[in-house]
């Protein structure tokens, strides 16, 4: 028998064992599906916060406020300032007049204005910048605030840098709580394994007696695992499509769930290909554990 012959045969028996113990194996199929979809939580979370902090990268802004005594060449050296930077995406004028009525389509601000009789803004520039340069202002912004014709330069660094904080705490909390959960189930499925090899220990000793090398006896057991692994993430898969294209109405009713929704399919199937490594992984890695107890060594 070539090395071809006995690949396929590996392959062939490691599928196969998967029907002849098929209780055990739903059991491993089932564990590695629970599995998953716990993990599958942490990483969409993952997910959506990266996504939700990408598209605010996008749309980046800085307010700019001129002093009242500001006139329209101040407004144009310093549009030609921030034109000439290149961390800089656009400037676009507000003048005061539009302004006040943008804010006068709230009925309450606008009883207030009539009440006060004169428009108390100012002009204003929005600026876009780029998002790769969204962390990297400083030098921008104390240029602009020494500017004498300026009154006040914003563009919420504080409240960015703290949600970059609590993702990264939301990132490491998850990858903690999922390693802990993939070890838990590491733990079961290879148990739950062992019993599988006892079963068919007399094929172990068999194998060992006809001089098959190592990868021969152990390769079926390691394929199967991947097998059981794949068919489990595969349930989960098809779980998520189902609860993104039939689930759309609960989840924009309960819970605000509807952002996962918003996730592109890129993401999507980003996340369908980990889900299936981590189950291939989960299963091969029970096998192998499996395979490393003393008394299955000692039948070899």
């Amino acid at each position: 028998m070539n090395f071809i012959s006995r690949f396929f045969f590996v392959l062939k028996e490691g599928f196969l064992q998967i029907f002849r113990t098929r209780g055990l194996s739903t059991a491993v199929i089932v564990i590695v599906a629970a599995t998953l979809i716990q993990l599958s939580l942490f990483l969409g979370i993952s997910r959506v916060l990266d996504h939700a902090l990408g598209s605010a990268r996008e749309k980046f802004e800085m307010a700019l406020f001129f002093t009242p005594s500001a006139d329209a060449s101040d407004r144009k050296r310093v549009q030609d300032l921030l034109n000439a930077d290149l961390r800089v995406a656009s400037v676009k004028v507000v003048t005061k007049e539009a302004a006040l009525e943008e804010f006068r389509k709230d009925p309450e601000i606008d009883r207030m204005l009539q009440a006060l009789g004169e428009n108390p803004l100012t002009d204003s520039f929005s600026v876009m910048l780029r998002k790769e340069s969204s962390e990297n202002l400083d030098d921008l912004v104390e240029k602009l605030k020494s500017d004498p014709k300026i009154e006040e330069v914003s563009y919420g660094k504080s409240e960015w840098e703290a949600v970059s904080n609590i993702t990264r705490v939301v990132r490491w909390v998850g990858f903690f709580l999922g390693g802990f959960v993939f070890l838990t189930a590491l733990f079961i499925v290879s148990n739950t394994l062992s019993i599988a090899l006892w079963a068919r220990r007399e094929d172990l000793v068999l194998l060992s007696r006809m001089g098959a090398p190592t990868w021969m006896r152990w390769g079926p057991y390691l394929w199967e695992g991947v097998f059981q692994g794949f068919l489990g993430a595969l349930m989960v898969v098809v779980f998520l499509e189902a609860v993104r294209h039939g689930a759309v109405v609960a989840l924009k009713n309960y819970g605000g769930l509807d952002v996962i929704l918003a996730l592109p399919s890129s993401e999507w199937w980003s996340l369908y290909m980990t889900l299936v490594l981590l189950g291939m992984i989960l299963g091969s890695l029970g096998a192998f554990l499996a395979l490393q107890k003393k008394w299955v060594k000692e039948l070899q």
